[in-house]
């Protein structure tokens, strides 16, 4: 594994397996994005299961959506919530909607529009990864520590701390603090220090 915090991009070096492909097959597809949350670490190397992968896009309108509906469906995926596409379209103004691979619901991508400045920042300072021809792009790993606090429960934690303990020395520490005073969560770091 190689992290380079200036080109905001990290290699890793490993057999991509199932869920690796199943996002990699998935983001394939998609204009922009960022995936977020235990995914992340799952990546990185922490030993642990997933059902769902988060992922959050720009808004988009019918039209956009509608193309990207085409393109899964071609690719072999089909939306969990609905198998219709206006009717997805519709819900994901509320909440966020899942596709898997057609006749398998797990694991599944849970598809959500960017609603606030947590996700804007998390896009908008995305990290490239390269698993070897293919690359996807993930949260900076400063939110995903600060919002795995701000979530907390005990997978989160040990989410944040796997993060924080594998890139301790390449976190750009004055973003991680503001970070971690913008979800009010600062006292919450000392758990995984």
């Amino acid at each position: 594994m190689e992290y380079n915090p200036e080109r905001r991009e990290l290699k890793l070096s490993k057999k991509n397996n199932e869920l690796d492909t199943f996002v990699l097959d998935f983001v394939g597809l998609l204009k922009d994005y960022v995936v977020v949350s235990g995914y992340v670490s799952i990546l990185t190397g922490r030993s642990r299961a997933t059902e769902d992968i988060d992922l959050l896009i720009p808004s988009l309108n019918f039209e956009e959506f509608e193309e990207y509906w085409k393109k899964f469906e071609k690719a072999g995926f089909e939306c969990l919530n609905t198998s219709k596409e206006k009717e997805a379209f519709d819900m994901l103004k509320d909440h966020a909607i899942r596709f898997a691979r057609k006749g398998k619901p797990i694991p599944n991508m849970e598809f959500k529009v960017i609603t606030n400045d947590v996700q804007k920042y998390s896009l908008n300072h995305k990290i490239k990864v390269i698993l070897g021809h293919k690359e996807m792009f993930i949260s900076p790993f400063e939110m995903q520590i600060a919002y795995k606090l701000f979530l907390g429960s005990e997978k989160d934690l040990e989410d944040a701390k796997h993060i924080y303990v594998l890139f301790k020395e390449n976190l750009n520490n004055d973003e991680l603090l503001n970070l971690l005073n913008k979800l009010n969560v600062t006292d919450k770091f000392q758990l995984i220090q």
